[in-house]
């Protein structure tokens, strides 16, 4: 996957995101973010432009290799908060890449299903 869709979909899963809602966010097209990802084609700069917008995030930082994530922190804790999303990305890749493979209404009853279980075992 180029380093674009690959970093979209880190942040996306950092920021607890769902496709649709960037497409809303980005005013860009849900059907062109997932052609993107599935064709795994560079978008057009306004495409790209917008979608950083929506995630808040430095186009560059979305075009790299993910040294630089453009978050609006200060650096140091950037850099501690790019090791925790790792940490957490890796610890959970095979769970996040079984969910990916899902559809889209199946992966949303699923990320509920193991929502409420997490509830009732915590009593909330």
């Amino acid at each position: 996957m180029c380093s674009f869709w690959l970093n979209v979909k880190k942040s996306l899963v950092y920021k607890e995101m769902e496709i649709k809602d960037l497409a809303f966010r980005s005013g860009v097209s849900y059907s062109t973010i997932i052609n993107g990802m599935n064709k795994n084609s560079m978008p057009h700069a306004d495409i790209a432009l917008k979608i950083s917008r929506a995630l808040n995030m430095s186009l560059e930082g979305l075009l790299g290799d993910g040294e630089s994530k453009g978050l609006d922190v200060p650096l140091p804790i950037q850099r501690n908060l790019e090791r925790m999303e790792i940490a957490l990305y890796r610890k959970n890749k095979g769970i996040i890449d079984a969910l990916e493979e899902l559809p889209p209404q199946l992966r949303d009853v699923v990320v509920e299903l193991v929502k409420r279980t997490r509830d009732s075992l915590l009593g909330e």
